[in-house]
């Protein structure tokens, strides 16, 4: 199932699925509230560049997307993972390097849209990563999650569709256990469940069990990730938050307005010569106005003014400077960088804030990582794909902006500004920058 054509289906029938899905069939309740479906719609839309203030005037530049692509480029730029061991150690590297190649698009989404889930899916003895529509129900006492609904994308046989839903459970009343259930429904072409339907309507279900029950699992067949920043609009809630809720999402809304009066001002500034007592045909329309301006016929008159476009971009500018510092994105990124007018201090700690939310976002993925490996092993138990035997996964992500030569330059200069101040000593800087030990930068300053 496509990603987008997965987040459309997950944020058009999230809330309707939630309501009255879960709780008849499966008796859980959505962890979603009113007010976090509500923002997650708002996320949505901002997303696909549809927010709520388009209209003929307002084109939306697709902000919201190009922030979440910049975050996971910067997060992923330089990752790798690598995993040692026997055969079963063997046989998961080859599944999670099938599946790096979606991670950069994962991660995309659950920056913008608040959170995502990947489950591995049995294939042809291969496992699969699978982003799925997934509404979670239960967490554990670290926030993570280990229930919910997956639903699946809609099937057509004959002229009928059909939806899937696989629940995952931990019941508390069943001792460490881990249930499975799936459930065939009748559905329109948009995945929106509506009468059950037998399993065997689809000859792919045809095989699945109604119901599972799994012992000895230390985690859930699935892993979620949330951007790693608390959920200001609803403290309460378990879910996450996208990147650019909050404040950022109305410095966008008044980037998109903004960019709309920039293009007003070229509109209602083109140039125009104003005449009378001539024949209309024979001017060009894009210049010439022509009209009963005079009594006697013999008006003729140059509209040019000045453009005001200079303060406008700057202020447009601003607006994304401020998206920058709200989302941790360093200035100049997505704002022009030649409007950036900083000392070296204040650049290299823009650089230095990006740095820290993209090692926070790195964490976060790489806890989800973590979970997808651990679902990935379970699988490999329950369905004999490879020999018993440990795993140790080595993650690499680089030291990213910190190796940004740029940065290295400014901390450097403003060490050895410290050091002619006396705040800092010359073999300290030594050791710092040259990679001596103490003893050999005391010698080399004596």
């Amino acid at each position: 199932m496509g990603l987008i054509n997965w987040a459309r289906g997950f944020f058009g029938g999230r809330d309707r699925l939630a309501g009255e899905i879960l709780e008849r069939e499966f008796g859980a309740a959505a962890a979603a509230s009113p007010l976090d479906a509500k923002n997650r719609r708002l996320w949505w839309d901002m997303y696909v560049n549809h927010p709520p203030w388009e209209n003929c005037e307002v084109r939306p530049l697709g902000l919201p997307g190009a922030v979440g692509r910049e975050l996971a480029r910067q997060t992923l730029t330089e990752f790798r993972l690598s995993l040692s061991g026997g055969e079963r150690a063997a046989f998961l590297n080859r599944q999670m390097l099938a599946a790096e190649k979606n991670f950069l698009r994962c991660l995309e989404l659950g920056l913008c849209l608040g959170g995502i889930a990947l489950k591995p899916c049995l294939e042809n003895g291969r496992l699969l990563v699978d982003v799925s529509d997934f509404t979670p129900t239960r967490f554990d006492g670290e926030g993570r999650a280990i229930g919910g609904a997956f639903r699946s994308a809609p099937v057509q046989e004959g002229k009928q569709w059909f939806v899937r839903l696989e629940f995952h459970d931990f019941p508390p009343d069943r001792d460490g256990m881990y249930v499975i259930r799936n459930k065939a429904f009748y559905c329109s072409p948009d995945g929106f469940p509506g009468q059950p339907a037998p399993l065997e309507c689809v000859p792919e279900w045809a095989g699945l069990a109604p119901e599972t029950v799994i012992q000895g699992l230390q985690g859930p067949l699935f892993a979620c990730f949330k951007p790693p920043e608390a959920n200001a609009e609803e403290p309460g809630s378990r879910l996450g938050a996208s990147v650019y809720a909050g404040a950022a999402a109305e410095l966008i809304r008044q980037a998109d307005e903004q960019w709309r009066m920039i293009r007003w001002e070229y509109e209602s500034g083109k140039r125009r010569i104003y005449v009378d007592g001539v024949d209309a045909g024979q001017f060009n329309d894009e210049i010439f106005v022509v009209g009963p301006f005079s009594k006697d016929g013999n008006f003729f008159d140059v509209f040019s003014p000045e453009f005001r476009d200079a303060p406008l971009y700057g202020g447009f500018q601003r607006i994304l400077q401020r998206i920058e510092f709200q989302v941790g994105l360093a200035y100049g990124t997505i704002s022009d960088p030649q409007s950036v007018e900083k000392t070296a201090t204040e650049v290299l700690a823009a650089k230095h804030r990006q740095y820290v939310a993209v090692r926070g976002i790195q964490k976060a993925f790489q806890s989800t990582l973590e979970d997808l490996l651990l679902a990935m092993d379970a699988w490999c138990d329950l369905a004999g794909l490879a020999p018993e035997g440990d795993y140790a996964a080595k993650f690499s992500w680089g030291d990213g902006v910190l190796d940004d030569p740029d940065v290295r330059r400014l901390d450097k200069s403003l060490d050895a500004e410290l050091v002619e101040k006396g705040l800092l000593r010359n073999w300290e800087f030594r050791m710092k920058w040259f990679g001596e030990d103490e003893q050999t930068a005391k010698d080399a300053v004596m």
